[in-house]
């Protein structure tokens, strides 16, 4: 086990811990199960969970993580000694201790790929598709995309976010604590702003932790040439949002941007300062995995149709990866992503919900885990680095996020489960008890 997963053998004294705010000592964990490191993690190493039994988690005021690992070593007498506390004494600075009753600790998830802000349902298109008809030929018929959009210029901000703020709810209830939000169903500049607007809010007054991403190349809108709209963006939408969000996405893909428009497209994006996340090879091989490497892009989503070429090139990026939604595959009726091509190739992967009213409308990153291994032949410690650590890297934030390792934010989830396994075992249920953003509860039981 590595020395920083366990309190290293250092004197107390070594820190300061005179902050006036109470550290947080949550105890009494039957097992805690995390990936570890500060980049992502590749191929047959995403197996590479630790487990540490009697566990304890002990978190700084500041809501980041002091020790994880065994109750028997962790630092919480040493501080109590320190401070003067014990033998019947009390004091403000005092740990606060929390019992866990036992249950199971995981990283909170980090849900890398969605599209949550939106302003009504497409349950009627799920129906065409049980009746055989394509993602595309729906379009053709006025649906997909297109009808999120006409959803979402006929709302207001205040009733985008009304409607938006349940699935956040629900998804933090499910166990996730960081959630990637798109833009997207305004394909122009001031109504992509709203959904971008409606997404900070929601960062703000919920305790999910929301990354935004600006994804004006979603699709054409109906009353505008591909090539102008393509202009617009560029010379329109990214000067005026590139602040208001940290990545920029395009679909790449038959039917919707191609691999010249995409590169023009984040060429500017880039410019500005902003960090490239990619929809590739969902509906064809388009090259989306390899144009996604070129561009130093943060993810490559989807993959449903990735060449082997794309997987190669994406084995040899040492920053994209491979994102995978087995949700959209399940709901579209397509064949499941390489998964499993992909870790033997030793890529980067990670799972996600891509949560949308159109292809994929569930928050629940548990269900994602359970298709992940039965679905994509993952195992359940691979799909737990690929719902975590990995999917932190895809956002850019390993280094803070995705494990349970000292300096990090104390993100984490307690379970009624047994062991790791049964959380892709129980399917499409929640044995979730308790979450935890920054050391704090947010959801579930107080303990």
């Amino acid at each position: 086990m590595p020395e920083s997963f366990l309190h290293k053998n250092t004197s107390v004294n070594e820190r300061s811990f005179t902050s006036e705010k109470r550290m947080k000592l949550y105890r009494n964990i039957r097992t805690l199960y995390t990936p570890f490191g500060r980049t992502a993690v590749r191929g047959h190493a995403m197996n590479a969970i630790q487990s540490v039994h009697h566990a304890a988690i002990l978190v700084r005021d500041d809501g980041t993580i002091e020790f994880a690992g065994s109750e028997n070593l962790s630092p919480a007498p040493l501080l109590d000694k320190e401070r003067g506390i014990g033998n019947g004494k009390k004091s403000e600075q005092d740990i606060e201790r929390i019992d866990c009753r036992g249950l199971v600790a995981l990283p909170g998830f980090v849900d890398s790929h969605t599209h949550c802000v939106f302003a009504g349902e497409r349950s009627l298109e799920f129906v065409l598709r049980a009746e055989g008809r394509s993602y595309r030929e729906i379009a053709a018929m006025g649906g997909g995309i297109r009808k999120s959009v006409q959803q979402v210029r006929t709302a207001t901000l205040e009733e985008i976010i009304s409607y938006s703020r349940p699935f956040v709810q629900r998804a933090l209830q499910f166990g996730t604590t960081t959630m990637e939000i798109k833009s997207g169903y305004g394909l122009s500049t001031n109504e992509e702003a709203k959904l971008l607007e409606a997404a900070k809010q929601l960062g703000g007054e919920t305790p999910m932790e929301i990354v935004r991403t600006f994804l004006g190349a979603h699709a054409i809108p109906h009353d505008v040439p591909q090539a102008s709209y393509v202009t617009e963006i560029v010379e329109h939408q990214l000067p005026a949002l590139h602040t208001n969000a940290e990545f920029c996405d395009v679909f790449m893909d038959e039917g919707y941007f191609t691999r010249d428009e995409t590169l023009r497209i984040c060429s500017a994006a880039t410019t500005l300062g902003m960090k490239i996340r990619l929809h590739a090879d969902e509906l064809a091989e388009t090259r989306g995995a390899e144009t996604a490497v070129d561009l130093g892009a943060f993810s490559a989503d989807h993959l449903l149709k990735v060449s082997d070429k794309g997987i190669r090139a994406l084995a040899s990026s040492k920053r994209t990866v491979a994102t995978l939604l087995p949700i959209t595959a399940l709901s579209l009726r397509a064949p499941y992503a390489p998964a499993r091509a992909l870790v033997e190739a030793g890529c980067a992967v990670a799972i996600a919900t891509d949560c949308n009213p159109g292809s994929a409308m569930s928050e629940n990153m548990q269900l994602v885990v359970s298709l992940a291994v039965i679905g994509m032949q993952m195992t359940p410690t691979e799909a737990l680095t690929a719902a975590t650590l990995n999917g932190a890297a895809a956002l850019d934030r390993a280094e803070s996020h995705g494990s349970l390792e000292r300096n990090k934010v104390a993100d984490f989830v307690l379970y009624d489960i047994p062991r790791l396994e049964y959380l892709s075992y129980h399917i499409a249920s929640s044995d979730v008890v308790s979450v935890i953003k920054r050391g704090t509860i947010v959801a579930g039981e107080t303990l």
